[in-house]
């Protein structure tokens, strides 16, 4: 009887491993899990921008000297709520997927108030921090919170919802629900948390080292009550306390 050709030395080392096809297989895997919804962070933060210049444009602002309280609020507002419009829209036509994937979903309450500690722990102890490390914010900072300082009536009102609550909101969206759960279906929950917490402080780098360690510290925090919630309710919930606790003496 013929015996089975058994393959030469040659063939045999030009043969990849199994072990090395099974990882690369792995790694593409997961890169197609996680690759749809960092394009979506990325697409809706480039959406953010590209409003935030169109109203920069249409209002004539084209330096510090042109900005007043009315016209931050307004470059603001549309910047986060083409944030806002592109994150939900990404999410049911790029995605394919429910809003409750990125934890749109009404908490516990004990997950609530768990959110409301968070907040008032982080409210409590980073700042403390970020003043005895004399880490301070940038001039663009500064000048930004020095002109909404100076609104009032209407203004001064819609500031506060923005600021305090529209913004925070939002950032959860994008940073929590998207960049985070994106990265959660790639790999496991530390490693999600602090690489979604350096996103979140890269584009806080603006602010300067303060507001971009700020944001790192926070970024993981929230990230846990995310990880440990599913909902970024509780996350939103701290993320308002917390701003309101930064921005109450301005």
């Amino acid at each position: 009887p013929l015996l089975p050709r058994q393959p030469s030395a040659q063939n045999r080392a030009l043969r990849p491993p199994i072990g090395a096809f099974s990882t690369r297989v792995g790694a593409m895997a997961k890169l197609h899990r996680v690759a749809p919804w960092l394009a979506l962070a990325l697409l809706v933060l480039l959406g953010g921008d590209s409003a935030l210049a169109s109203m920069e444009r249409l209002l004539g602002v084209r330096g510090y000297a042109d900005l007043t309280a009315q016209a931050l609020l307004a470059i603001m507002a549309a910047r986060n709520a083409a944030e806002l419009c592109l994150a939900l829209f990404g999410v049911y036509a790029i995605l394919r997927a429910p809003l409750t994937s990125i934890g749109l979903r009404l908490p516990k309450v004990g997950e609530l108030a768990l959110g409301v500690a968070v907040g008032l722990a982080a409210a409590l102890i980073f700042p403390w921090l970020i003043h005895e490390l004399r880490l301070q914010g940038s001039y663009h900072l500064q000048y930004d919170l020095y002109i909404m300082s100076r609104a009032t009536g209407l203004t001064a009102a819609a500031s506060i919802l923005l600021y305090l609550i529209f913004v925070p909101i939002v950032e959860e969206i994008v940073f929590r629900g998207i960049v985070l759960q994106g990265l959660l279906n790639a790999t496991n929950g530390v490693v999600a948390v602090v690489v979604s917490a350096l996103i979140f402080a890269g584009v806080h780098a603006v602010g300067g080292f303060g507001q971009v360690t700020t944001a790192f510290m926070t970024g993981v925090v929230f990230g846990w009550l995310y990880l440990r919630t599913r909902s970024i309710v509780p996350s939103s919930v701290a993320h308002v306390i917390y701003d309101t606790a930064a921005l109450y003496p301005f």
